[in-house]
């Protein structure tokens, strides 16, 4: 798999998240890919109160993130990318049109508006990880971007932790 940096280069904001598993890549790869949110109950809570509606629980939850993103890669044993774009402190993240709808408008996008986010989720050897950036580059969005990371950043974190949390489970059960 490429470097982050290669999606995304430039960031104000980011978090990473490790768990250790013991378990090949394949099986690690593979129970990330089977989670779901009916595993993760207070991560389905979590999407409730953000206002994203509710979703199948039994639909896996990479699955269910990638519907509403880009997938910049998916490499089966290694991983995958997520990119989303928007205006993400604004209900349902604002105005439609900053939103990518492919890897090349993704690659591409220009708004100063709004910011350009990846989702990581990389099997490394005897673990998996999870690794998010936001790059926003007006700095009056920047200053709307910071204050709702302060609020959503822990139940973000939260949400990625529980899900590798999940993934282990799976892999060592």
């Amino acid at each position: 798999m490429k470097a982050l940096d290669a999606h995304l280069p430039e960031y104000e904001f980011s978090e990473r998240h490790r768990v250790a598993i013991r378990a090949s890549a394949e099986r690690i790869d593979s129970a990330l890919r089977e989670v779901t949110f009916r595993e993760i109950p207070l991560v389905r809570t979590l999407i409730a109160l953000r206002g994203l509606g509710r979703r199948r629980g039994d639909r896996p939850a990479l699955e269910t993130m990638a519907r509403s993103a880009v997938v910049l890669e998916d490499v089966p044993g290694r991983g995958m990318v997520l990119g989303l774009t928007g205006q993400f402190w604004r209900l349902r993240g604002g105005d439609p049109r900053a939103r990518s709808r492919s890897a090349e408008e993704f690659a591409s996008f220009a708004r100063a508006d709004a910011c350009q986010a990846v989702v990581d989720f990389r099997v490394e050897p005897g673990g998996l990880t999870t690794e998010t950036r936001v790059h926003v580059v007006d700095r009056r969005a920047r200053r709307s971007f910071r204050r709702y990371w302060r609020v959503i950043r822990p139940f973000s974190g939260l949400t990625r932790i529980l899900l590798l949390r999940a993934a282990k489970r799976r892999a060592e059960g």
